[in-house]
């Protein structure tokens, strides 16, 4: 991984080569690889930003990328990271992932694994899938919460056992727009 200043040089130099001279706005390289070595220190994934800031700038017929393309470009960079690991899951994770944003429109923002298994359930029933095991389903509960597309701590209920309590991070409009992908995917597959 590259330190701030290292990706800000690489950077410069392709921005120079990318864009030429006067196309980014003061402050748009700095924070562009302050965001890459907070989170990765990934030079690849900076210029990715840069890039996708650039084409939102032209999109918009700007003469420079500034400091809030540069800002929609992350989210964007994000929403799609999130879109793509979704999709590209096995069938029954986006099963059980799909369970969980239906057992969500009660519009209760905490759920738990047995709620989310009963849901799953009805979910493979409809789709014609053989449902996994709850163990298995609470593992899948686990990766989803490392992929961060859920969060899932694992609460104590003393003598009768242990649960994860299940709440989704992501805005609504996310949530609705995987929900309706993987709707399409379970049905359609």
């Amino acid at each position: 991984p590259y330190n701030a200043l290292q990706i800000q040089d690489i950077l410069r130099k392709r921005t120079k080569v990318g864009f030429g001279s006067g196309k980014i706005e003061d402050g748009v390289v700095e924070k562009c690889a302050a965001y890459a070595a907070r989170e990765h220190g990934d030079a690849r994934r900076a210029i990715d930003l840069l890039r996708v800031a650039g084409e939102l700038a032209e999109r918009d017929n700007e003469k420079k990328v500034c400091v809030g393309h540069l800002d929609i470009a992350e989210d964007k960079i994000e929403k799609d990271r999130i879109v793509e690991s979704v999709t590209r899951q096995p069938r029954q994770v986006q099963a059980v992932l799909f369970a969980i944003f239906q057992t969500d429109e009660s519009d209760r923002k905490i759920m738990f694994t047995g709620e989310v298994y009963t849901c799953y359930n009805e979910v493979c029933a409809k789709v014609g899938l053989r449902p996994l095991t709850q163990r298995r389903v609470s593992d899948v509960i686990g990766e989803l919460d490392m992929l961060g597309i859920i969060n899932a701590r694992v609460i104590s209920k003393g003598r009768y056992g242990r649960t994860r309590e299940i709440s989704i991070p992501l805005h609504e409009q996310m949530v609705s727009h995987l929900s309706g992908l993987l709707q399409d995917a379970l049905l359609y597959t």
